[in-house]
Parts: structure tokens; C-alpha cells; sequence
């Protein structure tokens, strides 16, 4: 019965919000899962997804095959340093992207949209992507 009730806590332990001295709460963090299917013959795809301060935005994606682009086309990528066909993402419709294949942590540091794209020039198809987001719970977001 003690292992049994012992192992019960332990389960329980990770879920229950600890004290920190000060009297301020420990982040406890919400997860979810978002999956989009990125047009390479669009620009940036909206997700419609918000992030405030403290949230934790992670992206993964593969890279659409496509041709490479010549000097002069490369330039007129949305991001020239990456690879052709990686999937983009940024957080601010004016900033610029970062590589998210295979994946990338997005810095969210304050009120945010986040927008995927395909590095590409003459791709066509859609890349699939996967969104984890962490938001800190009611209560416990950083100030």
C-alpha cells in the first residue's frame, strides 16, 4: 500500500505548481501540438497562431525538394543564406525568418504571430510542419 501510495506521488508531483521563495509560482507550462501544410507557391502561410512573453515556440519541418536556384534567383528568396526548399518561420510580419528544417526554438519576447514559409524560388507543393507550443498556466506567466 506505502509503494503504491508512493508512486502516486511521484505521478502527481510534476503536475502540482511548486513555491519558490519570494512567494512567486514556478512556471508550469501547457503544451499543444499544431500541424500545418505550407503552399511553397505562397509566400508566408498565416498560422493565426498568438504568442505572448514566455511562451515556447519549437518548428519542424522537412526541406521540399526543388531546384536550386542560380546567383541572380537567390537573391530574391525570402531568406538568401538558407537552403532552397527549407521551411521558414518568423514571428513578426516584417522580421526576418529563421530555418526551421529540421526544426528551430523561436524567441518569443513579446506579442507575436507566427508565419511559415518555404525558401524556395520556383518550388511547387506543400511542406508539411509541426508547431509545439508551451504557454506558461494562468497564474504562472513570467513579468
Amino acid at each position: 500500500m506505502v509503494r503504491i501510495i508512493a508512486g502516486c506521488a511521484l505521478l502527481i508531483a510534476p503536475l502540482v505548481t511548486a513555491q519558490k521563495s519570494g512567494g512567486s509560482r514556478q512556471t508550469t507550462m501547457e503544451a499543444k501540438d499544431y500541424w500545418f501544410d505550407v503552399d511553397a507557391e505562397q509566400v508566408w502561410t498565416d498560422t493565426g497562431l498568438d504568442f505572448q512573453r514566455g511562451d515556447r515556440v519549437f518548428v519542424y519541418g522537412a526541406v521540399l525538394a526543388c531546384g536550386d536556384p542560380s546567383l541572380t534567383e537567390k537573391a530574391h528568396l525570402p531568406l538568401p543564406s538558407g537552403p532552397a526548399g527549407a521551411l521558414l518561420a518568423k514571428l513578426q510580419p516584417k522580421a526576418k525568418p529563421l530555418v526551421a528544417s529540421p526544426d528551430a526554438q523561436l524567441p518569443v519576447i513579446g506579442s507575436s504571430h507566427l508565419y511559415l514559409g518555404v525558401n524556395g524560388w520556383q518550388c511547387t507543393g506543400k511542406l508539411a510542419a509541426r508547431v509545439h507550443v508551451e504557454k506558461p498556466l494562468p497564474g504562472s506567466r513570467p513579468r
